[in-house]
């Protein structure tokens, strides 16, 4: 599915904008109405796709880290390859609004937001019970949290909307022919990277335990569970023989999205964003320049923080 990002920019390119003058039939001005030049689409994450990021000319552009280097990708599959967080395990969930039309009493359409949660399910071990003996009650071993985009049904949410803006003069735009394809692709890395931020802001928010094994085998989590994202602070941070890095003996990426080190199972995380991005461009001057901004929605999902840690420096 081709994106409608492309049209979007040749269209603000082409679009005049100013006023729009209405005149009667004697020539005269009869009214003013003030037209904007911003031209409106979205970025459908879910269907939409990358550029190659070689040319039709052989030109060949460095990608951001974890692009594929072949054909053109999904958009949704970029931001999953290039997110440290969902290469460490978290769940990366493009949402669309979930909404169906119902009937009301009046004979009218009411749209109906369906609820939707990220859950994690743990083991519920049984307990030997004597004879004679009632067995105990076992706690409900399912956390959830709740996915929402706005606070229209008055529940609490933590969505938040992060936006970015570029601005091109006349001369950029004719130095760089292929310049919207170029954005596409930061926008894709932005949203990546955005992620990892979001996410990990809410786990250092929730001000984990440090980390030992004893905690992690107490937790009943598995080695092989185990991940760590160094932040800026490097705590802990070593290069064994082999020349992994490592956090705490534990297999570890660096990113500067925190200045902590934290270790857990990022498989009982999730990143929430938005299957729309909503996209704004518009000529900004008679000069040709062109503006382009972008809106997303993203919410971290964390019903379980008991198995994050961080690392002591």
């Amino acid at each position: 599915m081709t994106t409608q990002f492309f049209d979007i920019l040749e269209r603000a390119r082409k679009n005049p904008g100013g006023d729009h003058v209405f005149y009667n039939q004697n020539g005269d001005v009869r009214g003013v109405v003030k037209q904007s030049s911003a031209v409106r689409g979205v970025i459908d994450l879910n269907g939409d796709t990358l550029p190659d990021i070689q040319d039709k000319d052989g030109n060949f552009r460095r990608p951001p880290a974890g692009t594929p280097a072949v054909q053109n990708s999904r958009v949704d599959a970029a931001i999953i390859k290039q997110s440290l967080v969902a290469s460490a395990g978290a769940n990366v969930i493009i949402y669309q609004d979930a909404t169906e039309a119902v009937s009301d009493t009046a004979g009218g359409i009411v749209m109906v937001r369906r609820p939707r949660y990220f859950e994690t399910i743990e083991a519920a071990p049984f307990a030997l019970v004597p004879d004679g003996q009632e067995v105990g009650v076992t706690p409900l071993p399912i956390k959830r949290a709740d996915i929402h985009i706005d606070t229209d049904s008055g529940l609490a949410t933590n969505t938040g909307i992060y936006g970015l803006r570029f601005e091109f003069t006349r001369a950029v735009l004719k130095s760089f022919p292929s310049v919207d394809e170029a954005i596409m692709h930061a926008i894709t890395a932005g949203l990546a990277r955005t992620a990892d931020a979001v996410l990990l802001g809410a786990i250092v928010a929730a001000t984990p335990a440090a980390f030992s094994l004893a905690a992690a085998a107490a937790a009943g989590v598995r080695m092989s569970e185990l991940r760590s994202l160094i932040g800026t602070a490097a705590h802990g941070a070593t290069i064994d023989q082999n020349g992994v890095l490592r956090a705490a003996g534990i297999a570890a990426e660096l990113t500067p999205d925190m200045a902590a080190t934290i270790v857990g199972t990022f498989a009982r995380s999730a990143i929430m964003i938005r299957s729309d991005v909503d996209v704004i461009a518009e000529r900004t001057n008679i000069n040709g320049e062109l503006s382009v901004t972008a809106w997303a929605a993203l919410q971290p999902l964390l019903p379980d923080t008991s198995r994050f840690w961080t690392v002591a420096a």
